[in-house]
């Protein structure tokens, strides 16, 4: 039973990496193909001022969702021994976009409810790290 569980939270890492492709793939779509909706549901921004604007950079952040998400599903497909590290990767790259922000000054005048996704995807991340390293300690 002990071999069984160990080999459970040693794919643990690929298989969420797996579903994170596939909520980066959901993001994408909301992002491009249903952005008005992502707008008013989610993101709030106010585009009575360079609408046009907003919403290219709105789909452009989208496209790198395509581009993530399919990323993490031929990782967790193809090379799982990764998955651990593109999971570390992903809060990386989360508090470097943090710090940058800081640095530049840049917060948000809108509701933003996005941000509690995406919370919720870093925490995701975090929890499954935590499993795992604390599988290998034993």
């Amino acid at each position: 039973m002990q071999l069984q569980n160990n080999h459970w939270r040693q794919n643990l890492p690929a298989i969420v990496l797996f579903f994170l492709g596939l909520f980066d793939l959901l993001r994408g779509f909301s992002h491009t193909f249903f952005i008005h909706w992502a707008n008013d549901t989610f993101a709030h921004l106010d585009l009575s001022v360079n609408r046009s604007d907003q919403l290219v950079l709105l789909s452009a952040f989208g496209i790198s969702n395509f581009l993530t998400g399919m990323t993490f599903i031929l990782v967790s497909l193809k090379a799982r021994a990764l998955a651990s590290s593109m999971l570390l990767i992903i809060l990386l790259a989360y508090l470097f976009g943090w710090l940058g922000m800081q640095y530049a000054g840049v917060s948000p005048n809108s509701d933003f409810y996005g941000r509690f996704i995406m919370l919720g995807y870093l925490g995701v991340c975090l929890l499954t790290l935590l499993v795992t390293w604390s599988a290998k300690k034993k």
